[in-house]
């Protein structure tokens, strides 16, 4: 895992008066642009209430308008409190130009009403999803846990400004990992710089000599952070336990750069004591800001129940992938999947129209296009290795690129960009799976092209899966048709504990025989699926598999059971009225 410093304004310390109120108008203009949004939202909920009977059901239950409109004025009430945080940021400076900017924008991207109302509308769903799922579970959330999750939310967090010196042992030309002796190196330099620093020398004077961060030439300065930074952990944690003024060990770092940080500043977290009084400006009650607030308690209970189950020590399976992404929703009657090998003028496809006909590396290309076709007229299954190897589409090569695969191109391809020649090849009568056609030339060069098959995807995974059962290797099929970003390496994913996937495919994993194979699983939106186990044992996750879990086990466990819920969603933001 890489830990990179976020990048900063190295102006943060001059911030001029012109400049703070440049950020004070745009916190001022966000914050009236959120209160045009609530009365947008007023005014939609009042249209659709002499139109619609409900906002939403969730399996027949009703989520009404009033209820869509008092959690949306709570949920711009909060992207209000946000901007008034930018602000107040910004005017103490502990906010640079770069940080306010990126904030803003991302404030921004929730205001257009279409969206804002989406989203509103899918918390609501989710809270009563989350409910029911709740309560199967055994999980409920106590009052001191709402009330301690409505504390944070009115708590601006400690915040310290934080000075660096990375020290980051080089990697040798054509290498990818630093040598032991590197690694030595770099730890001699920063136990070194830590030295000097005791010492007396200047910490602003240490970075500028020693330090391979891009913040050497501030002298380290990395700014104001709290404890969400995306910072090395173990750094981090260091970093607030110092007094002001204090230094940090060197400290070795999970991407293998030694660290040494100072505190120079430190905001204690502040309660903002006016927040009830906001709330009660803004017209919303207690009761419609604690109900959000507990709706968000019981995710997070029901997340932190899944993250600790799902990291104890469990049955693992080692497994291989077969994978087809989920296909465009209308396809033409001449759809067909195909792979393709090119070999272009120079070597280069996005140059190859301006180079001229009489040009000799076209007459190389066609030479090259020539002698592969003929190799796999004798021996097809080289096809794969051929394309990774030899293609001159980039995306095309190596053990993680796709092997020549192309998505389904149907007869409407042409229009949205396929070149003609392309198309006139792989579009024409009669065309069989696994037939290798002779070599032809389009804009970008000369291919040779494989047929693979015809819609739909469920019957050629069936098929797949049916020649894997009859003996065909599982790797040789993974090779030829798997969509994967690891078919070049026999689709290996590596081991699966629970929490890693998505909830249905590591059913289906765990549900397969030992060294068998599992059924196909489609899982909308995405594609379809086979596994092959290869191994299996009871482990306690390592520490990417944790990384993992911690982050996505929830959504991995929950969104199929949203999936399987019967949802109608009346307040469609496509149709929103202006008011």
């Amino acid at each position: 895992m890489t830990f990179r410093v976020r990048p900063v304004d190295r102006g943060r310390t001059d911030l001029d008066r012109n400049r703070r109120n440049l950020y004070m108008n745009v916190g001022f203009g966000l914050a009236v642009v959120i209160a045009v949004l609530i009365l947008v939202v007023v005014g939609a909920t009042t249209w659709y209430g002499q139109h619609l009977a409900a906002a939403a059901t969730v399996d027949g239950q009703t989520i009404t308008k009033d209820q869509f409109n008092d959690r949306a004025q709570v949920e711009a009430f909060r992207l209000q409190q946000q901007v008034n945080r930018i602000n107040s940021e910004v005017a103490a400076g502990r906010m640079t130009q770069q940080q306010a900017q990126s904030r803003s924008t991302s404030i921004t991207s929730q205001l257009d009403t279409n969206t804002f109302i989406a989203a509103v509308l899918e918390k609501l769903i989710d809270t009563q999803i989350q409910s029911k799922l709740a309560a199967g579970e055994g999980v409920t959330v106590t009052d001191a846990q709402v009330d301690q999750r409505i504390l944070d939310e009115k708590t601006r967090k400690e915040e310290r400004h934080i000075w660096l010196i990375a020290v980051e042992p080089t990697v040798a030309t054509g290498q990818t990992e630093p040598t032991a002796a590197a690694k030595a190196d770099a730890k001699k330099a920063a136990d070194d710089a830590l030295a000097s620093i005791k010492a007396g020398k200047p910490f602003e004077d240490v970075a500028k000599s020693v330090s391979t961060d891009s913040t050497k030439a501030n002298g380290g300065d990395l700014g104001w952070i709290d404890d969400t930074a995306s910072e090395d952990p173990a750094w981090e944690a260091a970093l607030f336990k110092l007094d002001v003024n204090g230094v940090t060990d060197v400290i070795l770092g999970e991407d293998g750069t030694y660290r040494i940080g100072r505190v120079t500043e430190i905001a204690p977290a502040e309660v903002d004591g006016a927040w009830d009084q906001k709330l009660a400006d803004a017209k919303i009650s207690q009761a419609s800001y604690r109900a959000a607030m507990t709706s968000e308690a019981i995710r997070q209970a029901l997340e932190d129940k899944l993250v600790t189950a799902d990291s104890a020590s469990g049955l693992q399976r080692r497994v291989a992938e077969l994978y087809i992404a989920q296909a465009p929703a209308t396809l033409g009657e001449k759809a067909i999947k195909v792979r393709h090998i090119l070999y272009s003028p120079k070597g280069d496809p996005s140059n190859a129209s301006k180079v001229p006909e009489t040009d000799p590396s076209w007459a190389e290309a066609q030479q090259k296009a020539q002698k592969a076709y003929e190799t796999l007229q004798k021996n097809p299954t080289q096809f794969d290795a051929i394309a990774r190897k030899e293609s001159d589409e980039t995306p095309a090569r190596g053990d993680d690129g796709t092997g020549g695969k192309l998505p389904y191109l149907d007869e409407n391809s042409e229009t949205n960009g396929l070149d003609s020649d392309f198309a006139a090849a792989i579009l024409a009568e009669g065309l069989q799976p696994g037939q290798i056609l002779p070599p032809f030339k389009s804009a970008f060069g000369w291919h040779v092209v494989q047929v693979m098959y015809r819609p739909p995807d469920s019957d050629e995974m069936a098929k797949l899966r049916a020649q894997a059962v009859g003996g065909t290797p599982f790797s040789d099929l993974i090779r030829d048709f798997s969509e994967g970003p690891h078919s070049g390496s026999g689709g290996d994913i590596g081991w699966v504990a629970n929490g890693q996937l998505d909830d249905r495919l590591t059913q289906a994993i765990f549900a397969a025989p030992a060294n068998g194979l599992s059924d196909v699983v489609d899982v909308p939106g995405d594609g379809l699926y086979l596994f092959k186990v290869l191994q299996e044992k009871t482990a306690v996750p390592d520490k990417d598999q944790l990384a993992t879990i911690k982050d996505s086990a929830f959504n991995h466990w929950y969104t199929p059971k949203k999936d399987a819920v019967k949802i109608t969603r009346d307040l469609l933001p496509a149709s929103s009225p202006t008011p």
